[in-house]
């Protein structure tokens, strides 16, 4: 149970690390999907140890110092069995590899992180989480690919968060907790790893998809970083929880965003030119329109509530 503290978004004591049923569904299924594939089963055997160190730090905070180690090492691992490296940098083991190597694996565990960052609002994690899914989807679908395993993949991991998502709408009768955050995350970022360098999907598409997430976490933490404070200290300073307190709750700024995950996001994600200048520059256009409104929304300034303990609510 997450009890409600001083500077908490929920009202009252809710059951936490519900995640573990996302996890073990989704697992169950693309296991077997898998059908002995070692990329493929390598990649669910490194969302188990992201998962089970979730669940870990659920039940007992870990420090940073023990998580980020273990991330990077997945992520690492996730790039190298995906061949990301190759279609960014070339050659395996050459410089350009090595640089797009450590940039992908710098990037991808950033975004475990910063997915778990916004996971703070009932149900805005579940949602973004099904929309990237099912956008990816219907991308690779329309543009005339086999139904892969990895397609039916990512139908498991949506259709077992969508199931999640039930419960967890606002107002929220369960919360995911990181068990559930980091596992949606990182499967993520290797459904995005694998279906790059096999031309399911492009660079462009995924960046669009991970938008929203990434403007807010990313922006909150250039502001908190050039303001010179502790940005691994807990706050609630991201611009949807700013805009949670000043609507009265999650359920308003969770549907805004489900809102414009589908209405926006999805179709320009499914139907993105095929050319990279006008791929990237619709994106360019996307995540300046939302850094805009997460400064309008105050995203990094300080809580606009007073002082008091805080204890980030894991939606």
């Amino acid at each position: 149970m997450q009890a409600p503290v001083a500077r908490s978004s929920h009202r009252k004591a809710t059951p936490t690390g519900g995640g573990i049923g996302i996890f073990l569904a989704a697992l169950i299924v693309c296991l077997i999907l898998a059908g002995g594939d070692r990329v493929m089963t390598g990649l669910c055997g490194l969302g188990t140890l992201i998962a089970v160190l979730g669940l870990i730090d659920d039940r007992t905070p870990l420090p940073s110092r023990v998580r980020f180690p273990v991330q990077v090492c997945a992520v690492s691992a996730a790039v190298f069995l995906s061949g990301s490296a190759v279609l960014l940098g070339g050659e395996i083991y050459s410089v350009l590899w090595l640089g797009a190597f450590l940039l992908l694996t710098l990037a991808g565990t950033w975004w475990v992180n910063l997915f778990n960052f916004m996971d703070g609002i009932d149900g805005i994690a579940g949602q973004q989480a099904v929309m990237m899914l099912v956008s990816a989807m219907l991308a690779i679908w329309i543009n005339g690919t086999p139904l892969n395993p990895l397609w039916w993949m990512m139908a498991a991991v949506a259709m077992s968060t969508l199931s999640f998502l039930a419960f967890n709408w606002p107002p929220a009768r369960i919360f995911m907790g990181d068990v559930g955050s980091t596992f949606l995350a990182f499967m993520l970022l290797c459904f995005a790893l694998v279906s790059m360098p096999s031309g399911w999907m492009t660079l462009p598409q995924w960046l669009l998809l991970a938008s929203f997430f990434a403007t807010d976490a990313t922006l909150t933490l250039l502001v908190r970083f050039f303001r010179g404070e502790n940005v691994t200290q807990a706050h609630r300073s991201h611009a949807y929880q700013r805009l949670s307190r000043r609507s009265g709750g999650a359920s308003r700024v969770t549907a805004a965003v489900a809102t414009f995950n589908l209405v926006v996001v999805m179709p320009l994600s499914v139907f993105l030119p095929a050319s990279p200048f006008a791929a990237f520059g619709i994106v360019i256009v996307v995540y300046a329109f939302l850094a805009m409104i997460c400064l309008w929304a105050g995203a990094g300034l300080p809580d606009e509530e007073p002082g008091g303990h805080w204890r980030r609510e894991r939606g």
